[in-house]
């Protein structure tokens, strides 16, 4: 399978990544659609070793599935120069936050239309997608990505503020535990450390990602990272 993906950020090299790492893209099957000639230059090369066109009409005839990994303003100039009859039988995927279905088709016709909501680990094949009905080869290559799963398209906005969003919330905690280390003595250095490792210690005694998160109760969750009280602490064994 061949993929196609319109812009080349963070988001985009993400995926590129991701497609390579899993086993779904290999050398050439990956197409990228660039204005800059730095960020061709830089799609060309290691690690991902892809071809890179400015030429949005000949990424899309070359691809499969078509990724729009593009702000949504940068998509709505862009597709007043593709050509609308290349889209037949290739599947849109839009990474595109806030534009729906029908702002999608008005802009470029009723194609057969995924949206999907990553995160930036999808990089290395550990993130967290959510995706509206899909066709099964592409539901595929989500899950190969981290975890995955189908939901309502009124919901794809959620998954952003919860997953993508989330990492940037659990990292204000992370910073705000650190910060408390700073409070009580300790180095930049260490307190980073162990706020780092307490956090990482938590989700992976807590709730593992081979566990069925909906089974346990919140306090079980909180029993498996075992917390044992004394007369003047709480300590993580």
């Amino acid at each position: 399978m061949r993929f196609g993906i319109i812009g080349f950020g963070n988001l985009g090299r993400a995926l590129a990544s991701g497609l390579m790492q899993s086993g779904s893209a290999g050398a050439g099957d990956i197409h990228v659609c660039e204005k800059l000639p730095e960020i061709r230059a830089a799609a060309e090369s290691g690690p991902y070793f892809a071809r890179a066109s400015e030429d949005v009409n000949a990424v899309i005839k070359d691809s499969d599935v078509i990724f729009l990994t593009v702000k949504s303003y940068v998509f709505e100039e862009l597709s007043s120069s593709i050509d609308k009859r290349i889209l037949t039988g290739k599947t849109i995927v839009s990474f595109m936050a806030g534009v729906p279905f029908g702002k999608i088709y008005s802009l470029i016709g009723e194609v057969r239309l995924v949206r999907a909501m990553p995160s930036l680990a999808i990089a290395s094949c550990d993130g967290v997608i959510g995706y509206t009905e899909a066709p099964a080869e592409v539901a595929e290559i989500f899950r190969k990505l981290g975890y995955a799963f189908e939901t309502e398209p009124g919901n794809i906005e959620k998954v952003m503020a919860f997953s993508s969003c989330g990492l940037g919330f659990a990292a204000y905690l992370i910073d705000a535990f650190a910060a408390a280390g700073g409070a009580m003595g300790f180095s930049p250095e260490i307190s980073a450390q162990i706020a780092a490792l307490t956090f990482k210690n938590a989700v992976e005694r807590g709730v593992s990602a081979k566990q069925s998160a909906r089974s346990q109760h919140p306090e079980e969750r909180r029993s498996r990272a075992c917390c044992t009280w004394t007369k003047a602490m709480c300590t993580i064994s």
